[in-house]
């Protein structure tokens, strides 16, 4: 893979519509985010840019699923997808929403033996997602028994969410900015 991004990383006042994309950096920094490389690359489309966030809000902020969950299934996505971009953007994420340190290794591993049944589950599912865009039954009657339906909808969503992001990242090449901090 080519070690520079295939489209740039825009500042608002670079972009087609330097206002609104002014405004979304705004809305991506007010959630405590980094206008980090994906949202650049993203601003060399504004209106798509916009549609982006309005998901990566819900998934991020307003999805009933566990926060620590949430954080443990893109993880989970990053590592089976290959995506080293959001398992650097997630890793400092998943800390601050309570995933300890051993659990982050485990999912980095490949691991899933000391993790709690719901936590699992989850793990288990994005996994195998990523690999065969299904889920076996005893997997998902894991989920079904630790999760309700809305938490449940909102895992599916999660996880899907993130395959697009790695198809964002991988193809346009999207680096890691930097002097990322780790800061979620």
């Amino acid at each position: 893979m080519s070690a520079v991004a295939r489209l740039p990383y825009l500042e608002a006042e670079q972009s087609s519509r330097p206002e609104l994309v002014d405004g979304l950096y705004g809305q991506i920094n007010g959630w405590g985010r980094p206008v980090g490389h994906l949202y650049k690359v993203l601003a060399n489309q504004p209106a798509a840019l916009e549609a982006f966030l309005g998901m990566s809000h819900y998934i991020r902020d307003l999805s009933s699923l566990d926060r620590h969950l949430t954080e443990m299934a893109v993880l989970a996505t990053a590592r089976a997808l290959e995506q080293p971009y959001e398992k650097a953007h997630h890793e400092p994420v998943a800390l601050s929403a309570g995933v300890s340190p051993s659990k982050i290794a485990a999912i980095a591993a490949g691991e899933t033996g000391d993790l709690e049944p719901a936590e699992r589950a989850v793990v288990t599912y994005a996994d195998q997602v990523a690999r065969t865009h299904d889920v076996d039954d005893a997997v998902f009657e894991q989920l079904r028994a630790n999760l309700t339906d809305s938490q449940l909808t909102d895992l599916v969503l999660t996880v899907a969410w993130y395959h697009l992001c790695a198809a964002v990242l991988g193809p346009l090449h999207v680096e890691l900015e930097p002097n990322y901090s780790g800061a979620p």
